[in-house]
């Protein structure tokens, strides 16, 4: 269950938000690149070793990356890949096989913050 909860948890923060790209396809979405885990609501906050960095990658070609620290895992790295679709209006959706569609939204504080809130806690990340 803790293994579905951390994939569903990676796969949803690739589901943040920014502006449409059908709207203006030049203009480059504020999601793009690292992002860092600086902190997590409860229950979650017991899911990750904030100590170490958490991270999300998402790249122009709607594929992205994570590696989280996870205390199940003694805060050791769990990584993996997938894609992301922005669904505008704050939110992104991403497919996985097996588990479906994940969405989530984004809000972000300036260009180097945002918070993902998504069903069952919300998270923080900073470039």
């Amino acid at each position: 269950m803790k293994k579905f909860f951390v994939l569903f948890l990676s796969i949803a923060l690739f589901a943040a938000c920014s502006s449409d790209d059908d709207e203006n396809p030049d203009a480059a979405d504020p999601i793009l690149g690292t992002w860092v885990l600086v902190d997590a609501s409860s229950p979650l906050d017991d899911e990750f070793c904030l100590e170490k960095e958490s991270t999300l990658t998402f790249n122009a070609d709607n594929t992205g990356s994570s590696t989280f620290y996870l205390t199940q895992a003694n805060c050791t790295a769990t990584s993996s890949t997938g894609n992301w679709t922005n669904r505008g209006n704050s939110l992104y959706t991403i497919s996985v096989p097996v588990y479906g569609d994940l969405q989530g939204s984004v809000n972000f504080s300036g260009s180097n913050k945002f918070t993902f809130t998504f069903i069952g806690g919300v998270l923080t990340f900073e470039k």
